[in-house]
């Protein structure tokens, strides 16, 4: 797995770039309309980038990207075992390289993960990532840390009263979050930092606090930004 990971929502619509691994999705069992289009409700300002897309996708039965980690959320666990029979279907075909588990979307409602799922998912797909909520708690880290995810992607997108807020202002906390999970369960578990990574000197500091794995999002909205921040990260 490459240091630099593009993600969702803005990973859809990226080739697989030389250097880099791909998230995509983020899926559900069936069809969603969401909220709105993603470019029609993003936002600029002060505090970072704000959207309203609310997990729009057209179902996991049209996953059809390859050589890419599949994001997906579950509305209820009860969806799991037709997920996974559909994942097992599309794993040989797109060469499926993974599974994240997006726990966290501040624009919609999604199920908690067992470590039942964890097992099977990892079992059928190797790789598992779980993507937590932006300033969770310290209980919720905890569970996610002593679960068999093989890495945690901290974190997603901040809840808002207008929408999910994603940008520089996320950096702080996700800095605490990492150092916590370093401190209180060591190496145990690969972390994915994300959020606000704009500059090189972004990977710096989350590789300080602890972080394997560093992934962009709406950095995406700027190609010159990311093809500098690939060139630059083999000097980590």
């Amino acid at each position: 797995m490459n240091r630099i990971i593009l993600s969702p929502p803005f990973s859809n619509i990226y080739p697989n770039i030389k250097g880099t691994t791909r998230i995509v999705g983020t899926y559900t069992l069936h069809k969603r309309k969401g909220m709105y289009r993603v470019l029609s409700t993003l936002r600029k300002t002060k505090f970072g980038w704000l959207n309203k897309v609310g997990l729009r996708n057209p179902g996991i039965a049209k996953f059809n990207k390859k050589n890419a980690i599949v994001s997906i959320a579950l509305q209820n666990t009860d969806e799991w075992p037709e997920f996974l029979e559909i994942l097992k279907e599309k794993k040989q075909k797109y060469n499926i390289k993974g599974i994240e588990f997006n726990v966290s979307c501040p624009n919609h409602d999604v199920a908690n993960i067992t470590n039942e799922i964890i097992k099977e998912a990892k079992t059928a797909l190797n790789l598992v990532i779980v993507k937590i909520p932006h300033n969770s708690s310290k209980e919720s880290i905890n569970k996610f840390c002593k679960s068999n995810a093989d890495m945690l992607h901290i974190s997603n997108t901040k809840k808002t009263n207008k929408g999910a807020l994603s940008g520089r202002s996320l950096i702080d906390q996700n800095l605490l979050d990492i150092i916590y999970v370093r401190e209180n369960f060591g190496y145990s578990k690969k972390i994915i930092a994300g959020g606000g990574i704009y500059y090189f000197e972004d990977l710096i500091l989350y590789k300080k606090a602890g972080a394997d794995y560093f992934s962009l999002s709406t950095t995406l909205l700027n190609p010159f930004k990311v093809f500098n921040i690939i060139k630059k990260s083999r000097y980590l």
